[in-house]
């Protein structure tokens, strides 16, 4: 009795350390990364597989993208995309239910070939859907390179397993789903802040550009501003690793992507850049290994002034969460530039209404002196200052300087060892 009570209660203890496994996994606070990790590892240690892949769903595009592998797949992970229902992924995917091939699974009508996958190449295949409170969200799939008979107790642990882990990763999707939003909205209050605290333009946007950045986990924000006169773009502020980017060129917006963005004042997303028409430097997002991109217009005044724009070195389908979050940082930094461009006018009116009374005053001085008429007086400050390569302003204040200094010395109140006064024409008289 004792061979049949070890052979029945291998099984059964192989089983409760699997739960002890997953309830573990279930009870801890790991990031998405690290329960996908994981959940290979432990496909892989109870089916004994030399292959496993997961596949998680991307509902911004209604695609199964590759997320996590036994194997070394780094430039794979992320890129690897499949429609729902292409394939034997995707048809796992479209029908929720458990396919098995243990022999020449790559002669099935349904399987779709990677060359960048060699497990493709592999005898034995099972594919199980992950499931989280009934709802599709993912694939997990097992390779044997050797054929390989599925046994019935084998299928029933992986689906166990897809159902199980399957709640584990939307939870944890949705929490970090959460967090994300609280970045933003804590990006959002510190662009806010920071316009409201700083008065440079630059620094203003130079701020914008790396919070954007930061939060969405992206190797360039830059934001581009048009100049009125010449019809080009320039760089105002970036966050970025490439020197070969903040070198650029004006960029003319004739047929480019961006031109898109600010004639029809609405974002736009592209997937490739390399691959998009619209998009006038591929042969830069090649060298510089940029993918995908997103970019958003700025308004003032209810005009398109400029555009805020990201770009990702993984090939990267925007959500419309993303796509909001730029549009609102976008409105932000519109607002900044708006305030700025109105102190600025502000104090240039300011500065020229007190460059028009200090004119008036030295006016009045030359006039007093000299027994000049008023327009005499001004073109003798006007010819001074062309001669002297100086400013209205600086003769200005340099004449009343030198009155007020006389007008001291001839009421008594020079200070001994004092330098001599100016002379009141100061050379203009």
């Amino acid at each position: 009795m004792t061979p049949t009570m070890a052979t029945t209660s291998s099984p059964a203890g192989g089983h409760i350390a699997l739960l002890h496994r997953i309830s573990s996994m279930v009870s801890s606070d790991q990031d998405l990364e690290t329960i996908l990790r994981e959940l290979v590892a432990l496909a892989a240690s109870v089916t004994k597989s030399d292959s496993c892949l997961v596949y998680l769903i991307d509902r911004s595009t209604d695609e199964i993208v590759l997320r996590a592998s036994q194997l070394e797949h780094s430039a794979e992970i992320g890129n690897v995309r499949l429609k729902v229902g292409e394939g034997v992924t995707g048809w796992v995917a479209a029908n929720h239910a458990v396919v098995a091939l243990p022999r020449k699974a790559s002669q099935d009508s349904r399987f779709k070939s990677f060359s960048t996958l060699p497990e493709d190449t592999f005898e034995a295949f099972l594919s199980v859907p992950l499931v989280d409170g009934g709802t599709l969200i993912g694939v997990i799939n097992v390779q044997h390179v050797d054929v390989h008979e599925h046994t019935t107790d084998e299928v029933a642990l992986m689906t166990f397993i897809g159902e199980q882990m399957g709640g584990l990763i939307g939870r944890s999707r949705l929490e970090e789903k959460s967090l994300t939003a609280s970045r933003r909205l804590e990006t959002l209050a510190a662009v806010a802040q920071t316009i409201g605290a700083e008065s440079y333009l630059d620094r203003i946007l130079q701020a914008i550009s790396e919070m954007v950045a930061e939060t969405l986990d992206c190797a360039i924000c830059s934001i581009l501003l048009i100049d009125e006169e010449t019809k080009e773009l320039t760089v105002s502020a970036a966050r970025c690793s490439s020197p070969d980017y903040m070198h650029r060129m004006p960029i003319r917006m004739d047929g480019s992507l961006i031109e898109q963005v600010l004639r029809d004042g609405q974002a736009v997303a592209v997937d490739r850049m390399q691959d998009d028409k619209k998009y006038r430097y591929p042969e830069l997002a090649r060298r510089t290994g940029l993918t995908s991109a997103l970019s958003a217009p700025l308004f003032s005044q209810g005009k398109v002034i400029g555009s805020i724009n990201i770009y990702t070195r993984l090939q990267r389908s925007f959500q419309d969460e993303e796509i909001g979050f730029l549009k609102a940082v976008a409105g932000q930094a519109g607002i900044a530039i708006q305030n700025a461009r109105l102190m600025s006018e502000t104090l240039e009116m300011k500065r020229a209404l007190e460059t028009r009374k200090l004119v008036e005053r030295a006016k009045g001085i030359l006039q007093s002196r000299h027994g000049l008429s008023e327009e005499e007086a001004y073109l003798r400050l006007r010819n001074e200052s062309r001669r002297l390569r100086r400013s209205m302003r600086d003769l200005a204040e340099a004449v009343i300087l030198a009155d007020d200094l006389n007008k001291k010395d001839k009421e008594g109140t020079s200070v001994p060892g004092r330098p001599p006064a100016l002379r009141e024409d100061y050379e203009v008289m």
